[in-house]
C-alpha cells in the first residue's frame, strides 16, 4: 500500500481529486490502481470477494455482510467504491499497465467460472462488472492520446507557466464527481448563475415562434388572424403536453449521470422520445379532424377551415419539437445548458426570414399556409442541429446508440411523466381561465388582463429557466448519493426564486407606465394596466416561488405530490377563489388577480414544506431503484 501511494502522480494526492475528461467528473485520491499482489483484489475466495467487481452498487444486505466481514477480517486497509470508471484515466503508465493486466485476467476468470455466490449476487455483480469492462476499455483506447496532453499541462502548471484560465479550462479544476463534491452556497451560486443565463434566452427565444405566426399571418386579413390565432392556442396547449412528458427526464437523466452511469442518459432520453412520438397519434388524428370541433366554437366558415388547414401542415412539426425537447434535457443533464440558445440564435431570425419569404414573397409566397410551413421548417432544422451539436461539439458522452430498451418500462416513466403534463397543464389552464373570465368585464378589461398575461409570462422565463438549473443539480447530486450538496443546492435555489422575483416585482412596480404604453394607445386602457401593476409586483413574487419549488420537487422525484399540490391549490382554491372577489365582490380584474395570488402562495407553501420535510435517503434510494431498473 504505502509502495503505491508513493508511487502515485502529485495529482491524485490532491484534496481535489483525480481528473477524468472535460465531461465534469472527478475520482477521489483513494482510487488504487488494481493490483494481483494486492490482498484486497481475491478474485477466488468465496469469503472476501473485494475484486473490482465491488464497484458495482451492492444492496442493503449485502452491504451490512460485507461490513460483518471485514470487521472480523485483519486487513486495515479500504479501497473506495465507485459505480463506473472514468472515461479517461490520468496517471503513470505503470498504473495503467497494472489496471490493464487486471482487465485480462478478470476477462479469463470470468469465462472459467460462470457463478459464485447466490444466484442474484452473480447476477447484480455480472451487471456491474459488465458496465465496468466496458467503461474500462475506454479507458485504454484513450489513454495514449490523453495522458501525453495531461503529462504536458501537469509540467506546465508544475512550472508555473500555466495561466489561470488555462487551469479552468483544462479539466484539471472544473472536473466534478458528485458524489463526492463538498458543495458551498458561493460555488452553486455561481454555478446556478452561469447555467440560468442562457436558459433565460432561450425559453424567451421560444415564445417568438408563436408571437411570428400571429404577426405574419394576421396581418393578411382578420380571418387569418383569427385562425392563426386559434391554431396557434391550440397547438401550444397539445405541444404542453409533451413537454410535460419531457420534465420525467429532468428527474431521471440528470439522476443517472449524476450516478456515474451516462449511458442511462441515453436510455431515459429514447423512452421519453418513444413515448411522446406514440402518444403524439391521436393528437395528429385530431389535428386533422380539428375542423370538426372548432365548428361548436367558430361560427365563421372560413375560420375554421383556415385553423384546420394550418394544423394539418403544423402536424409534420411535431415530431421535432418533441426530439428537440427530449434532446435539450439530455444535454442539461450533463451540464450543457447553452446548446438550446445557440440553436435558437440561429433559426430564431431564419424563421422571421422564412415567414416574410412564404408569407408575402412573390417569388416564394403561398400566402397563409406559408406561416405554418415556415413553423415546420424552423422546428426540423432546430432538431438537426442539436443532433449535430451532440455529435460535433458535446454531449456524446451519454449517447450508446440506440436500443430496444426504450421500448420497454414505459409505465415506470409515465409514473413521473403524467405528473408532470398535470403540473404544466395545471398552471396554464388556470392563466386561460382567467383571459375567458376578464372578457366578461369588457373589452378594457379584456386588453388590460391581455397585456398584464403577457408581461408576467415573459417575466417568469427568468424563474423558470433557474428552476430547470436547479432542478438539475439538485437531481445529479441526489443520483449520486450525495445528499449534503444536494440540501446546499436546495437552500441555493429556494434563494434564487426570491431574488429573481424581487426583480421582477422591481421592473412591474417602476416601469408600470412605459409598460402599460408598450401595448396600447387607449388612455383608459393604460390607466387601467397601471392601477393593476402593484398588484402584480406582488402576484410575480409568489409566481416565482412557486415556480422554482415545482422544479426542486421534479429533481426529487415528486412530480406526484407536485400535480396533486397544483390541482387543489389552483382548481379548488385559486379559480374558485377568484371567480367568488371578481364576480361576487365586484372586484373584477382585482378579484381575479388576488384569487390566483392566493392560491399560488398556498401552492408554493406546500410544495416548500414537502421539500424541507423530504425524505432524502428514500430518494436516493428511489434513484438508484430507477436506474437499476433501466439496466
Amino acid at each position: 500500500m504505502s509502495r503505491t501511494l508513493s508511487q502515485m502522480p502529485k495529482l491524485m494526492m490532491s484534496s481535489n481529486g483525480l481528473s477524468i475528461n472535460s465531461k465534469r467528473r472527478k475520482i477521489s485520491m483513494t482510487f488504487l490502481p488494481p493490483s494481483t499482489k494486492s490482498p484486497l483484489f481475491v478474485y477466488n475466495n468465496d469469503y472476501d470477494q473485494r475484486s473490482f467487481l465491488s464497484l458495482g452498487r451492492r444492496s442493503p444486505e449485502e452491504n451490512t455482510a460485507m461490513a460483518d466481514e471485514e470487521e472480523g477480517s485483519n486487513d486495515t486497509e479500504s479501497v473506495s467504491t465507485f459505480r463506473s470508471l472514468p472515461s479517461t484515466l490520468e496517471g503513470t503508465d505503470d498504473d495503467v499497465e497494472s489496471m490493464s493486466r487486471w482487465l485480462d485476467e478478470e476477462r479469463e476468470r470470468r469465462s472459467q467460472k460462470s457463478t459464485y455466490g447466490s444466484v442474484d449476487a452473480s447476477q447484480r455483480r455480472r451487471s456491474s462488472s459488465s458496465e465496468l469492462l466496458r467503461q474500462a476499455d475506454v479507458v485504454f483506447q484513450r489513454r495514449n492520446s490523453y495522458s501525453s496532453s495531461v503529462s504536458s499541462k501537469l509540467d506546465r502548471e508544475n512550472a508555473g507557466l500555466l495561466s489561470a484560465d488555462e487551469i479552468d479550462n483544462s479539466g484539471v479544476e472544473d472536473e466534478e464527481d458528485f458524489a463526492t463534491e463538498k458543495a458551498t452556497i458561493a460555488s452553486e451560486s455561481r454555478r446556478l448563475s452561469r447555467y440560468s443565463a442562457p436558459l433565460v434566452v432561450n425559453f424567451i427565444l421560444e415564445q417568438m415562434f408563436s408571437l411570428v405566426c400571429v404577426v405574419f399571418a394576421g396581418h393578411l386579413g382578420k380571418e387569418e388572424l383569427a385562425a392563426v390565432s386559434m391554431a396557434s392556442m391550440v397547438s401550444t396547449m397539445t405541444f404542453a403536453i409533451y413537454e410535460g412528458l419531457a420534465t420525467a427526464l429532468d428527474t431521471l437523466c440528470p439522476q443517472a449521470y449524476g450516478a456515474g452511469q451516462p449511458h442511462l442518459v441515453g436510455v431515459h432520453t429514447q423512452r421519453c422520445a418513444a413515448l411522446s412520438l406514440f402518444l403524439f397519434i391521436p393528437a395528429a388524428i385530431l389535428w386533422w379532424y380539428s375542423g370538426f370541433f372548432f365548428k361548436f366554437i367558430l361560427s365563421d366558415e372560413k375560420v375554421v377551415s383556415l385553423a384546420q388547414q394550418f394544423l394539418r401542415v403544423l402536424i409534420l412539426g411535431g415530431p421535432p419539437y418533441i426530439l428537440f425537447e427530449d434532446g435539450k434535457r439530455f444535454l442539461q443533464a450533463q451540464g450543457i445548458f447553452d446548446a438550446g440558445t445557440i440553436i435558437l440564435f440561429i433559426t430564431a431570425p431564419l424563421d422571421v426570414l422564412l415567414n416574410w419569404a412564404l408569407v408575402y414573397s412573390d417569388t416564394f409566397g403561398i400566402g397563409y399556409i406559408g406561416s405554418a410551413v415556415a413553423a415546420v421548417i424552423n422546428f426540423w432544422l432546430a432538431f438537426i442541429l442539436l443532433v449535430l451539436f451532440v455529435i460535433f461539439i458535446d454531449g456524446n458522452e451519454c449517447w450508446a446508440g440506440f436500443t430496444v430498451a426504450s421500448l420497454h418500462h414505459w409505465y415506470d416513466l409515465s409514473l413521473l411523466a403524467i405528473p408532470g403534463v398535470v403540473m404544466l397543464l395545471a398552471e396554464s389552464m388556470a392563466y386561460e381561465i382567467l383571459t375567458l373570465l376578464a372578457s366578461y368585464f369588457g373589452t378594457n378589461a379584456l386588453a388590460a388582463q391581455s397585456a398584464l398575461s403577457s408581461v408576467v409570462s415573459l417575466l417568469y422565463m427568468i424563474p423558470f429557466a433557474l428552476s430547470v438549473a436547479s432542478s438539475t443539480r439538485i437531481a445529479n447530486f441526489v443520483g449520486s448519493g450525495n445528499i449534503p450538496s444536494a440540501k446546499v443546492a436546495v437552500h441555493v435555489g429556494m434563494s434564487s426564486s426570491l431574488y429573481s422575483a424581487a426583480l421582477n416585482s422591481v421592473i412591474i412596480y417602476i416601469f408600470a407606465k412605459p409598460i402599460a404604453r408598450l401595448f396600447t394607445k387607449d388612455l383608459d386602457v393604460q390607466k387601467l394596466i397601471v392601477s393593476l401593476c402593484p398588484l402584480m409586483s406582488l402576484f410575480v413574487i409568489f409566481d416565482g416561488w412557486a415556480c422554482i419549488a415545482s422544479g426542486l420537487l421534479r429533481a426529487l422525484g415528486l412530480q406526484g405530490i407536485g400535480g396533486t399540490i397544483n390541482m387543489v391549490g389552483y382548481y379548488l382554491i385559486a379559480v374558485p377563489l377568484a371567480l367568488f372577489l371578481g364576480f361576487n365582490c365586484n372586484m373584477e380584474l382585482v378579484g381575479l388577480w388576488l384569487g390566483n395570488g392566493f392560491g399560488l402562495m398556498l401552492i408554493a407553501a406546500a410544495e416548500t414544506w414537502v421539500i424541507y420535510t423530504a425524505d432524502w435517503n428514500k430518494a436516493v434510494e428511489q434513484a438508484r431503484e430507477r436506474n437499476r431498473a433501466c439496466i
